[in-house]
């Protein structure tokens, strides 16, 4: 027969007792609070696409068309172009090795993980903005290209107006 514990023992069981009852009613909480949040998250950032015929200008498809969105990936192609288009001109070649400035190796996830002062050639650089979307490649390739990020986001601007787009 179990004698019943008393004292010290007694507490210390109550307290792991009260400490398991705690961790489940968190983990019971923040489950409660997942299941509010994610599906206003799943709201507030819809699906949007269009698909248009290059010879007619007839849409073909599209669902929620009119929905303003992040541009995200968007920017990144629109860097990408920039910088061939600056390869292209001759203002630089996917060979020219570009110092990583501290700007850009600071830039938040999703990132290489380029060091200040580090240097990398032009199409290493692409390929992160391209495949891993890199926001501290993209960063360096539009100093490279333009000087500084402000400066480089002006010439993005210009060529998306050239382009026709608003």
């Amino acid at each position: 027969m179990r004698r019943k514990k008393t004292g010290p023992q007694r507490h210390k069981r109550g307290r792991q007792l009260t400490l398991r009852v705690s961790v489940h009613v968190a983990r019971a909480g923040l489950l409660a609070l997942a299941l509010i949040v994610f599906p206003l998250v799943a709201v507030a950032a819809p699906y949007a696409a269009m698909v248009i015929d290059a010879r007619s200008g007839e849409v073909l498809h599209s669902r929620n068309a009119d929905t303003r969105l992040h541009p995200a990936s968007l920017t990144k192609m629109m860097t990408l172009y920039v910088v061939f288009d600056a390869i292209e001109r001759g203002e630089l070649s996917l060979d020219t090795r570009i110092t990583i400035s501290k700007k850009a190796a600071a830039e938040p996830p999703s990132k290489l993980g380029l060091k200040a002062g580090q240097k990398i050639a032009v199409r290493h650089l692409i390929r992160a903005a391209a495949v891993k979307s890199a926001n501290d490649a993209a960063t360096a390739l539009g100093e490279a290209v333009s000087g500084s990020e402000a400066a480089f986001a002006r010439r993005m601007n210009r060529t998306a107006l050239a382009m026709g787009m608003t």
